[in-house]
Parts: C-alpha cells; sequence; structure tokens
C-alpha cells in the first residue's frame, strides 16, 4: 500500500498462503531483535520485583477474535465452519469469557473482506462473520464488531480531505452490511493509532473527526450500539501531561463510549513498572471524557517481527500482573487473543496459560 507520496507503508507478504503486514521497508530487524530482547529481560525482571495479588474479579472476561491475525500466523479462521466456532466459543465460556470483539470486518491493506459483500467486489471473500454469528448466538456471545479496517487511517502523518471523505464513505458501505449480517452489542473502530511523544494537532483533529463520524454514523442506526476504541499506550512518564493533552484533544465530543488501551507489554513497549502511572493518565483522560475504561491486556510475548515466528503465549506469571496493575483503573479485562494464545493450537505455553484464565491459579 501507498500513501500520496508513494511512500510504502504497509509492505503486505504471504505466508502459507495467508496475507500478512510485513517489517516496513528499511526495518533493520536486527537491531530491533536486541532491543525486543532487552526490553522484554527488563520487564522480566521487573516481574520478579512484584507481589502479585489477584482478586476473585481480577478475570479477562472478553477477547479479540478475528479471520486470521493481520501480522502473525496464529489460529486462521477463514474456513473455519460454525462447528469450530462454536469450539472456541465453549472454551470462551470455560475461561468466563463472555464477550467477543471481530478486530475487523474486512482489511483493505490485505485485499480481503469476510463476509459476503456486494460492496467491496475486489476483494478476496469469506464467509466468516456469518459462520462466527451462528456459533455466537449458539452460546449466546455478546459481540463487538470491528467494520472496515484500514491500517493507514491511524498512523498515516498527511491525510488528504479526498482521503478523508473516501475513507469515511467505505465505513458507512461496511456499516450498512454488516447490519443485515448478525446481532452485535457495539462497534470496535479498527483503526489504530497512538500517542507518538509529541502534539500533532493535524491528526489529533483527523483521529477526532475519524471517530466522531464513526460515532454518528453508527448510533444514528442504533443509539443503543456501543462505540469502543483500542489504542497502543505509548506513555513515557516524563511525557505525562503531553499524553494527557493529545488524547483529551482527540476524545472530546468524540462520541466514544468505550476506551481500551491495548497495554503494550507484550510488544516490550511499555515497562510493568510504568503501569501504575500509565492506567492513572488513562483513568484521568476517560473520567474528563466520561467514557468507560476497559484493559486491553496483551496475552502474549514478541520474539520476532515476521508472521511465521513473532508472537506467543505469555506467562500466567505476567499476564497476572498486568491485571493486578491495571485492575485499580478499570471496569473490565478484554485481551488480544484468547483465541490462539490460551489454546492446545500455541503447545504447552498455551494450555499453561488457558488454564490459569480458567482457574486463576498461578
Amino acid at each position: 500500500m501507498k500513501d500520496s507520496t508513494d511512500q510504502v507503508l504497509y509492505p503486505v507478504g504471504t505466508y502459507k498462503g495467508v496475507p500478512y503486514f510485513q517489517p516496513p521497508t528499511g526495518f533493520d530487524e536486527d537491531v530491533a531483535l536486541g532491543k525486543l530482547k532487552e526490553d522484554t529481560e527488563r520487564n522480566t525482571e521487573e516481574l520478579k520485583g512484584l507481589s502479585i495479588q489477584l482478586k476473585e474479579t481480577d478475570r479477562i472476561t472478553a477477547s479479540f477474535i478475528y479471520a486470521h491475525p493481520p501480522d502473525y500466523h496464529g489460529m486462521p479462521m477463514l474456513n473455519a465452519p460454525v462447528s469450530a466456532w462454536e469450539e472456541i466459543f465453549r472454551r470462551f465460556r470455560a475461561m468466563h469469557i463472555d464477550t467477543v470483539l471481530f478486530q475487523a470486518a474486512l482489511w483493505k491493506e490485505l485485499g480481503e473482506c469476510f463476509y459476503r459483500t456486494d460492496t467491496f467486489t475486489g476483494m478476496t471473500r469469506f464467509e466468516v462473520l456469518e459462520r462466527m454469528f451462528e456459533a455466537a448466538a449458539a452460546w449466546d456471545m455478546h459481540v463487538y464488531l470491528g467494520g472496515y479496517g484500514c491500517a493507514s487511517a491511524g498512523w498515516k502523518e498527511h491525510f488528504t480531505e479526498a482521503e478523508l471523505a473516501a475513507e469515511l464513505k467505505n465505513h458507512r458501505d461496511c456499516f450498512r452490511e454488516l447490519c443485515r449480517i448478525g446481532k452485535f452489542d457495539g462497534m470496535y473502530f479498527p483503526s489504530e493509532t497512538a500517542f507518538m511523544d509529541h502534539r500533532d494537532a493535524p491528526r489529533e483533529e483527523r483521529m477526532r473527526m475519524l471517530y466522531r463520524s464513526f460515532a454518528e454514523m453508527v448510533k444514528s442506526q442504533d443509539p443503543s450500539l456501543q462505540i469502543i476504541v483500542s489504542p497502543a499506550t505509548l506513555h513515557d512518564p516524563a511525557n505525562n501531561n503531553m499524553f494527557k493533552d493529545f488524547w483529551n484533544a482527540v476524545l472530546e465530543d468524540s462520541g466514544i463510549d468505550i476506551m481500551m488501551p491495548q497495554d503494550c507489554i507484550g510488544n516490550s513497549c511499555s515497562r510493568l513498572t510504568d503501569m501504575g502511572a500509565q492506567w492513572k493518565a488513562w483513568k484521568e483522560i476517560t473520567d474528563q471524557q466520561k467514557i468507560v475504561l476497559w484493559s486491553n491486556i496483551e496475552i502474549f510475548e514478541r520474539r520476532g517481527f515476521r508472521p511465521e515466528h513473532n508472537l506467543y503465549p505469555a506467562s500466567p506469571e505476567r499476564v497476572a500482573a498486568q491485571l493486578a496493575l491495571t485492575s485499580p483503573c478499570v471496569k473490565r479485562h478484554c485481551c488480544w487473543e484468547a483465541l490462539y494464545f490460551a489454546s492446545d493450537e500455541a503447545g504447552a505455553e498455551g494450555r499453561r496459560l488457558q488454564n490459569f484464565m480458567e482457574t486463576g491459579i498461578l
């Protein structure tokens, strides 16, 4: 994919016949792996110094799901039958998960649409949502649905008026079709973003407009539907006030109901010992904007940058620390993602994490 300056933002490659986002052009993988290892080891050492005491209510009760992850292999569900989705939801219920968030109904950059569409006919199409909804109804799962997925919307530095208008039209076209497929509790805005250590008025205004337009579009159809966003927590305590000012500018009058920040521990972009300050800042922002705060716990550990060998299940001990450190500030815990990382498919590490999520016992 290219932006208006012909810069390739998100190179796409394939693994086992499935398209994925690849590391960006010019990415120094050796240097990044060294930094990743250093950051992961730092969090592992910090974990040893934490005294973790979980309450019975400190459980993950929601999880993202997908047709397939856009940047790692995981457990692709592109052709999974209804029975496979029912087995996943049975397993989720055993782990106390009653709510799922389907990441994106389509991905522009990957050229894939995950439902029967009459609009996005140039994409490779799969009937994933239809089968997922049938299984979700059988297991009485609450569903939040990600709509039109376009990764560049939240990350591009420059966005023309024409690009913004086209982006909003695509969201409307996708949402109109999704309303015919199944019952859902709300919509998730799938284009992620983050505070990048500086104020950026054009980007702040663009994200506020995207959020507000998305919320107005959904609530004009059904005012009871909730709107969720899940940006990354890229928070340096030294820039705490700037972080809060950035997000207050983005969220003011945005129509967002639930803020569910990624904790960024699995990606080693945050330190465990900084989580108290980070989530205090999120709580202050969401209280000011009258938005409900959930956590998005990364229950994985990044060990690389390519889809065949990059993400693995986190240890239950680390996930327990993430829960304990966010619990004082949030109403509920979601995770990325229990479909694969807390499963037999992920091997012994996945089975151990699944057992913890079922029992709460380390």
